[in-house]
């Protein structure tokens, strides 16, 4: 590492700020979309580039992205990408990029690898925070120290035991054998005939990360692509330009002195696509072989047609969208489905790959899918469209796109700027074509039939390759096999005098790169320190109470769209109603309805949605509304013009569904499938024990994916007998004062639409009345009998290993620890922080949490995608006795936690509906308005004796042996994670049969004793 001091270090922060830019950085773009501008500078020094694109609201945005192309699967992109975070020369130490980011107001910072670019992330709360950390960051990307030690420890190492691991390579080993990336690699293969930058998997596959990526490739791959000329720094929000420029001209001046050689651009070389037709099997691992996915590729246009890439996916959108779409009829909709979900992907390269993906196809109908596919386009092109239900989609489409400028811009828009940088070229084109991409859309409204069928027809005559991903038991059998031989080879070579070899050469290359804290902790308190809630603009929003005690809630928002949001309570149904609400969500719009007067058949009702309804969605356990899993929220979104005509169809959506046998045995069918992927996913199987075993009787215990297949199940062979359960759910639902509606739009749209009349009759209509807001938490539902325990479930389908630990306390949002407590969770758990150094800076986890769970009463501590979860639960229990021993905290960390921390209640307000829901959700905790501004003031002043204190009161207990702990595992882990846990003093019970497990609990919690199939060990 090069030693610099703290005065080099604020010199170039001052010329950073004292410069000045402007002369430098030259215009040479802007373009408009509505209210949204877009302008490009360019350095005349080094030709980096800066955009800025001015989007409302108290966060900033900054995307810094730089086309990447690979060359083989040695992941290289994706190796580099984490290296970037571990140093540079300027700040030669891993941790300060994200202990500035938090100290800079930021959630610490983030990356992608796509396939053809990579990107860096950071949100600050105001600009000042940005302004101070993009120096910084700018650093890391051009000038990475890349030392062979944080290699080692990032990328992939072999452990003491002789185990492979890393960051990088626990991140790769859980997705490489999924479905998704088998089926992604194989089309991969199969689309590009040479060997382009497109056909590799820019992640990394293990085996070349075990062997033939290296540190010097990486440093090579930065030299050629990490260069000013390739960098376009990205940054949306309320900003001074000016003040951008300055702040990134020492860092120019450096890139200007480095040597790079001649510029190669990327993605200029040949790139030779299929031209016939194939068809690839694709076996993947599962443990049962019942569902399984069919994917089928096209080209689709150029991508510099826009007119033509947009025409091709409301085509595709007419054909696979709601239960009135031509392939839903003919593969879903059917008696026997062939499979359970359809969905489009578009690649956005020069020439577009469109990708239609069917999910959930059933044993041995994977070669009808494509048949049918083909057979169903033929018979729509021969017969006739329906015209209006296209014209719907592409209204839909311009709606669509004014949301997103109005309410949430940044990412759409930074997009774009990256695919014009991409493939854009001098003359911007991506840029300057879609700023008439409502012109566009709007002309496609007058195309007859015809235009339509040539796309139609394209898709018919065009060949195609198809992926069949094929779920095998004899798979998975096998790679659990091969990796357990591969290991013990492993472990045999390398012997005992190895192993300790490569014990201590991780333990050395740890200790390398977490050395110099406290030169961390100084370069931290050097920097400008930007003021917690000040200087930063937020949305304007005005909330009105007045009719609360009626039911009726109204927000005031910039916004030309109405929303309507209704909270439902559930308390009032019984445990197997709450089950049904899944199937009830799964019909919401997918089912005949009464409306004027009259029975309305399924396929018009989903029309007449489509066509006055921009969005129509059900969140059952309150998706929107956090985790109030009591709750049912209906959200309703339409232009005010079709307010009279919405009102009405919303109130028939809500209380006059019919629900038909032929549906329900569709939704039931869509469901079970659904259910079955889901559960070949670790984390999910996690998340269902674990919810089970803390709560009974609410809405996220009864429809656990284990029970909801369970119930499923039993009603699959007696339709007749859901359908009654279904129609008395509805009635149930909404009776009893618990139906709330909050209305979000403009003061305008208010002041022309909503009269005191309107709103009365809205109350009227949706039968408002004096409810109580629901506020019940699902602590309500805490079992009132169950011991913790700490269980272990095999998933064999998944080669990673996950752990949920939740305790109980009792700290909701306005108990007085309560903002102590989310303090120190934040201190323990940020970026850099003491977690993140011990669990995934040793390769122990990808991915960690530890946070407070207000409204299921519980701290929960979670590992993702680990490598060895003893050692992880070692290194947080570890972490906290510690602190308790030491009684000390660094004061440097405190204040960058106090930033994160800030920086994710602000996030909150980003946009426009986002701060209508944020009140929303204050409201029904019975919380004042302005609860989030007293917690920030609360933040700033809260010390070390209260992280202390809330440490001790509530942290160190968790891992006393007295919490509820879910482990789910590979086949080849569990023997080892059973006697590593003992070791730990915790007694491990393995659940072979969950079902028998989860009527054990509800038994025992009876007073009744039942035998379970679980194993003491």
């Amino acid at each position: 590492y090069k030693s610099i001091t703290f005065i080099e270090v604020c010199s170039h922060m001052k010329r950073a700020i004292m410069n000045t830019g402007i002369d430098r950085f030259k215009q040479i773009f802007q373009c408009k979309l509505r209210s949204r501008t877009i302008t490009k500078y360019r350095s005349t020094k080094t030709g980096l580039t800066v955009t800025h694109i001015d989007t409302p609201g108290p966060i900033v945005k900054g995307y810094f992205a730089l086309a990447t192309e690979e060359t083989s699967h040695d992941g290289l992109p994706h190796t580099l990408e984490h290296l970037i975070f571990l140093g540079s020369e300027l700040y030669p130490y891993k941790g300060v990029l994200d202990l500035a980011a938090n100290h800079c107001l930021a959630q610490g910072t983030n990356a992608w690898t796509a396939i053809d670019h990579t990107c860096y992330t950071v949100e600050t709360a105001g600009s000042q925070g940005f302004l101070i950390l993009l120096p910084i960051y700018l650093d890391h990307i051009f000038f990475p120290t890349l030392s062979d030690q944080a290699f080692k420890t990032e990328v992939h190492h072999i452990n003491g035991t002789g185990d492979d691991a890393g960051v990088v390579y626990c991140e790769m080993q859980a997705r490489e054998n999924n479905a998704e990336s088998r089926e992604e690699h194989a089309t991969q293969a199969a689309v590009f005939l040479n060997d382009c930058g497109y056909k590799w998997e820019t992640g990394g596959i293990m085996e070349n990360l075990r062997t033939s990526c290296s540190n010097e490739k990486v440093r090579d791959y930065h030299k050629k692509f990490y260069r000013p000329e390739n960098l376009d720094i990205i940054i949306c929000g309320e900003i001074s330009i000016d003040q951008v420029l300055n702040s990134v001209l020492s860092v120019d001046d450096r890139a200007a002195e480095a040597k790079y050689g001649p510029y190669e651009r990327p993605w200029t070389g040949e790139v030779k696509l299929f031209e016939t037709y194939s068809t690839t099997d694709v076996l993947f691992p599962a443990k049962d072989e019942d569902n399984g996915r069919v994917s089928i590729t096209w080209k689709g246009p150029l991508l510099s047609d826009m007119k033509m890439v947009e025409a091709h996916s409301i085509l595709w959108n007419y054909m696979i969208s709601t239960s009135a779409a031509p392939l839903v009829k003919s593969l879903i909709d059917i008696p026997e489905p062939l499979c359970s979900s359809i969905s489009i992907s578009t690649e956005e390269y020069p020439n577009t790959l469109v990708t239609v993906i069917f999910k959930g196809v059933k044993p041995e109908k994977h070669a009808e899918i494509r048949e049918i596919v083909m057979r169903t386009m033929t018979e729509t092109h021969q017969g006739n469209l329906d015209m209006a239900r296209l014209k719907n989609q592409i209204k839909n489409s311009i709606s669509n796109f004014s949301d997103k400028l109005e309410n949430d811009p940044s990412e759409m828009l930074a997009e774009l700027v990256i695919s014009d940088g991409l493939y854009g070229g001098e003359q911007h084109t991506e840029l300057t074509t879609f700023v008439h991409i409502f012109e566009v859309l709007e002309n496609l409204r007058g195309n007859d039939e015809s235009f339509w069928k040539s796309i139609l027809q394209y898709y018919i005559e065009e060949p195609n390759v198809t992926i069949n991903s094929i779920p095998s038991i004899k798979c998975m059998d096998d790679l659990e096999a091969n990796e357990k031989e591969r290991v013990s080879q492993q472990q045999k070579s390398l012997g005992p005098e190895g192993l300790s070899n490569c014990e201590k050469e991780i333990n050395e290359c740890i200790e390398f790169n977490e050395k110099n804290m406290d030169e961390v902790e100084d370069i931290i308190e050097e920097l400008p320190s930007p003021t917690i809630g000040e200087g930063i603009s937020f949305h304007p929003l005005h909330t009105n109470k007045d009719r609360m005690d009626q039911g009726l809630i109204t927000h005031e928002i910039e916004s030309d769209f109405v929303r309507f949001y209704f909270t439902i309570d559930t308390d009032h149904l019984s445990t197997e109603d709450k089950a049904l609400l899944g199937v009830y969500a799964k019909l919401f719009c997918d089912t005949a309805l009464l409306h004027g007067g009259k029975e309305v058949p399924y396929e018009d009702a989903i029309k007449l949605k489509e066509q006055l309804l921009l969005n129509a969605s059900i969140f059952v356990g309150g998706a929107e509304i956090e985790s109030f899993t009591e709750i049912v929220l209906m959200l309703f979104k339409f232009s005010v013009e079709d307010k009279d005509q919405c009102k009405e169809l919303i109130k028939n959506l809500i209380c006059n569904k019919i629900f038909t046998e032929d549906r329900v045995t569709t939704a039931v069918n869509k469901m079970m499938s659904v259910i079955s992927v889901k559960l070949r996913k670790a984390s999910s199987v996690l998340s269902a024990i674990s919810t089970v075993t803390r709560f009974s009787g609410s809405c996220k215990s009864s429809r656990n994916l284990f029970s909801e297949l369970s119930l499923l199940e039993s009603f699959k062979n007696d339709i007749p007998a859901l359908v009654k359960k279904l129609e008395k759910l509805q009635n149930d639902l909404f009776r009893g004062n618990k139906i709330i509606l909050h209305i979000t739009s403009s003061k305008k749209i208010f002041e022309d639409h909503f009269s005191d009349k309107e709103l009365t009759s809205l109350i009227n209509l949706y039968h408002l009345s004096k409810a109580n807001i629901p506020t019940r938490l699902p602590s309500s539902f805490k079992r009132q009998n169950s011991n913790p325990e700490q269980l272990l479930k095999v998933v064999s389908t998944d080669e990673s290993s996950y752990l949920i630990l939740t305790h109980t306390i009792d700290v909701s949002y306005n108990h007085p620890d309560y903002v102590a407590v989310s303090l120190f969770a934040e201190y323990v758990g940020q970026l850099e922080g003491l977690l993140w150094k011990k669990i995934r800076g040793q390769g122990f986890a990808y991915s960690y949490d530890l946070h407070n769970g207000p409204a299921s009463g519980s701290l929960i501590f979670y590992l993702g995608r680990a490598t060895n979860v003893s050692k992880g639960y070692l290194a947080a229990k570890e972490t906290i006795d510690n602190i308790v021993k030491e009684n000390e905290l660094e004061e440097t960390q405190i204040e960058t936690a106090k930033g994160a921390l800030a920086c994710g209640i602000i996030q909150k307000y980003e946009t426009p509906s986002g701060s209508a829901i944020t009140n929303i959700i204050n409201i029904h905790r019975d919380l004042p308005i302005q609860h989030d501004t007293d917690t920030l003031a609360k933040i700033v002043q809260t010390g070390q004796a209260e992280l202390l204190e809330a440490c001790k009161k509530y942290f160190q207990p968790i891992f006393g042996g007295n919490a509820n702990i879910v482990v789910c595992c590979p086949t080849n882990k569990k023997e080892e994670i059973i006697d590593d846990l003992a070791g730990l003093g915790l007694k491990v019970k393995i659940i072979d049969d969950v079902e028998k497990y989860f009527q054990y609990l509800n038994n025992s919690e009876n007073g009744s004793e039942m035998k379970h199939s679980m194993e003491t060990v």
